[in-house]
């Protein structure tokens, strides 16, 4: 056996698999429409709508891209090739502004719940309310 059958051996499974994890995937879409709902949105907030996240869309496209090129090249070589430092820097910016996005989202998060406690923990004013008013008198003519 040569390195370039043991290597296209690698691929083929390696290939197998992704496809593998491909098919669960799809297969959990179908069988379930919400199973993806939070893969590309903020988590729901108070309200309970989701918000579209860029940062999550970039992150995850730019590591498909990364992967699928990688592994396109890795196969017309017949061995492994060295990633280049500038594209494993910007997956790594791409990782730090999901990150970033995550902790400005959580930190907004935790701004509104503190603000809401607060102001259900304020002692509030006692409601007026008027006096009730007398009962209208009885019909002419009824006992």
């Amino acid at each position: 056996m040569t390195a370039q059958w043991i290597s296209w051996c690698g691929f083929v499974a390696i290939t197998i698999i992704l496809l593998g994890f491909a098919a669960l995937v799809l297969w959990k879409v179908f069988s379930d429409p919400h199973a993806l709902d939070g893969l590309l949105s903020e988590p729901p907030g108070p309200n309970g709508e989701l918000k579209a996240s860029l940062a999550r869309f970039q992150f995850l496209i730019f590591t498909f891209v990364i992967a699928g090129l990688y592994l396109l090249l890795c196969i017309e070589a017949g061995t492994f090739i060295e990633i280049p430092g500038n594209v494993l820097a910007l997956l790594g910016i791409s990782g730090g502004t999901f990150v970033a996005s995550k902790t400005v989202t959580s930190a907004d998060q935790k701004a509104k719940m503190q603000t809401e406690m607060q102001n259900d923990a304020l002692p509030r004013a006692p409601r007026r309310t008027r006096p009730a008013a007398p009962p209208p008198p009885p019909p002419p003519g009824a006992l």
